[in-house]
């Protein structure tokens, strides 16, 4: 269903501050600068994150904030491994271009944060699920929005980096 609410919108400030910050998201891959994220700006973003609509409300994503420079390391190691096997899968002209897709952002920021999306949450039974059980990483990709645009907001940038193995 799409339609008016019963209920009064937002005023003209308001609507236009949401559309600034869509229109202005972007998928950062430099640029970022090394300060720490203070702890009530990364809470308003995760909270963000989980206002996101799920089917069944299942809620099925995981947000794990990784700050440990050695496991940011590890995991730089482990997308360089997976962004240049891939790369061997296509052909001359785009794997050049995929491998130089810039992952130095995981070193470079202070934080990296991990989402995962749980098929099972919410049992077998969860209303929307049963005939469409893609509905968890879809979900998952709704709650991903909601923290860009908050991240965003906020004056933070996100980069995407999804060359990990499920």
């Amino acid at each position: 269903p799409f339609g008016p609410r019963a209920d009064a919108g937002y005023d003209d400030a308001e609507r236009a501050a949401v559309h600034r910050v869509m229109r202005e998201r972007r998928d950062i891959r430099n640029g970022f600068r090394p300060d720490p994220i203070p702890h009530e700006v990364l809470l308003r973003v995760l909270e963000a994150a989980h206002t996101a609509p799920s089917v069944g409300q299942s809620q099925p994503w995981d947000f794990v904030v990784i700050r440990s420079e050695e496991t940011r390391r590890t995991m730089h190691e482990l997308a360089a491994r997976q962004r240049d096997a891939y790369a061997k899968s296509l052909p001359k002209a785009r794997a050049k271009q995929f491998k130089e897709l810039k992952i130095e952002a995981i070193l470079e920021t202070p934080i990296n944060i991990v989402v995962t999306a749980d098929p099972t949450r919410g049992g077998r039974h969860t209303l929307g699920r049963h005939t469409q059980p893609q509905m968890a990483p879809y979900s998952s990709a709704l709650a991903v929005e909601n923290l860009w645009l908050a991240a965003r907001a906020e004056g933070l940038g996100v980069g995407w980096v999804s060359f990990f193995d499920e």
